[in-house]
């Protein structure tokens, strides 16, 4: 028991601080490909139905009673954690991945959703090191590339982690992220070109997936904003808001691109949209500062101006 609060101690100081937890992508993948399965436990029925009903709060009360009646029971603490994680709650699965591994040795899909968890605190190295030891397992899983390309594209290594992707595309042709994240690398490097080509094959191939992201067209649109063509990037962050009502980066580069085309209102609407959406994102108050100090307002732009130092000052005290 002193193991388990010390990890979970560690872990809670090792957290980033944010005002508030706007929804991971690694977790959101992991909600939209998990299946929970329910071991024999006394309440596996209620179990069940609250997993239907997406009740994840009953979920993990169930789960937490049942592991304070039997505590060494590392295939409830795992179901836990993948609620966890499906809940956006990645430190409270952390702890209860690590509770498991000290009760049994990891299976991969396991340690792999540890590695989410770590990469959705921010702790990249710990990821890193959950990651090599998948790939030293030799299971051929070309997401563990993807994430450790991932990493390096976090870290400016750009060189690696497009040696990476390429690797994961030369073995799935289709991985959609890797194609949007060798944009993003290759358009690091100065070549947009080819990461233009690249985001037009990831939208292409989101375009025809069951489940489709936003990231593919935005992250084109704000390429193609930045080369003044404007009307292909409106449509692409129309896009990107259509898959994901809920986006606050979409809502805040479709508000640029309208300040940039003049809309002004229509901007000022999905800036406002952005900040309802993720009340820690500093962006949007400094792009509604400026509009408002081109309209003269300039009691609002100070206040607006006041409140994006704020958010950005807390968001660089949180980064490890």
């Amino acid at each position: 028991m002193r193991t388990w609060i010390a990890l979970a101690v560690l872990l809670v100081l090792a957290m980033p601080r944010v005002e508030t937890a706007p929804q991971s992508p690694a977790l959101l993948a992991f909600g939209a490909r998990s299946t929970l399965r329910v071991p024999d436990i006394p309440r596996k029925d209620d179990v069940n139905r609250a997993i239907h009903a997406r009740d994840w709060a009953r979920v993990e009360r169930l789960l937490v009673e049942e592991i304070d009646r039997r505590p060494n029971a590392p295939e409830v603490l795992k179901l836990l954690a993948s609620v966890f994680l499906i809940d956006q709650k990645p430190l409270n699965a952390a702890i209860a991945i690590k509770k498991a591994e000290a009760l049994e040795p990891l299976d991969e899909s396991t340690r792999y959703a540890l590695v989410l968890a770590y990469v959705a605190i921010e702790r990249r190295d710990w990821a890193r090191a959950e990651l090599e030891r998948l790939v030293a397992s030799d299971s051929g899983d070309p997401r563990y590339q993807y994430w450790l390309a991932r990493l390096d594209y976090d870290g400016g290594v750009y060189a690696s982690a497009i040696e990476r992707l390429e690797s994961v595309i030369a073995r799935d042709p289709g991985f959609i992220r890797a194609h949007d994240n060798l944009g993003l690398c290759y358009e690091a490097q100065n070549r947009p070109d080819t990461a233009i080509a690249h985001y037009r094959k990831a939208i292409d191939l989101n375009r025809r997936a069951a489940t489709k992201s936003p990231w593919p067209p935005l992250n084109l649109a704000v390429l193609l904003r930045s080369r003044g063509e404007l009307r292909e990037a409106e449509a692409l962050l129309g896009e990107a808001v259509r898959y994901d009502p809920a986006s606050p980066r979409a809502h805040y580069e479709l508000g640029r691109l309208l300040e940039e085309l003049e809309r002004v209102d229509a901007a000022v609407d999905a800036l406002k949209r952005a900040m309802s959406l993720d009340a820690s994102y500093p962006e949007p108050h400094y792009a509604l500062a400026r509009i408002y100090r081109a309209q003269g307002r300039s009691e609002e732009a100070s206040r607006a101006l006041a409140t994006f130092k704020r958010l950005d000052a807390v968001r660089q005290e949180g980064r490890p």
